[in-house]
């Protein structure tokens, strides 16, 4: 199995992974990070959007080898930011 870097939410994850696996079941199995939620499976209801750089995508439709060096921003990670804002 290759290892795959992720960049979530700021920090880095070196995961040993299939290169055809969906960042959403990285995100949500591999990683704990229940916030992202599968939906249709399809790419088309959105609940699995995830920002990748400054692109909203679909991580049930997004394979990790895809991603690249990117940064990955999930929900959990705006919720810290809009806490931040709120104080």
């Amino acid at each position: 199995m290759p290892s795959i870097r992720l960049r979530v939410n700021g920090r880095v994850h070196d995961l040993d992974v299939p290169a055809e696996k969906p960042l959403l079941w990285i995100l949500r199995d591999d990683l704990g990070l229940k916030g992202t939620k599968y939906g249709c499976g399809i790419a088309e209801c959105g609940a699995c959007t995830v920002l990748v750089g400054d692109e909203a995508v679909r991580s049930c439709a997004t394979l990790a080898a895809d991603v690249g060096d990117a940064d990955i921003t999930t929900i959990e990670e705006r919720e810290v930011d809009d806490e931040a804002e709120a104080e």
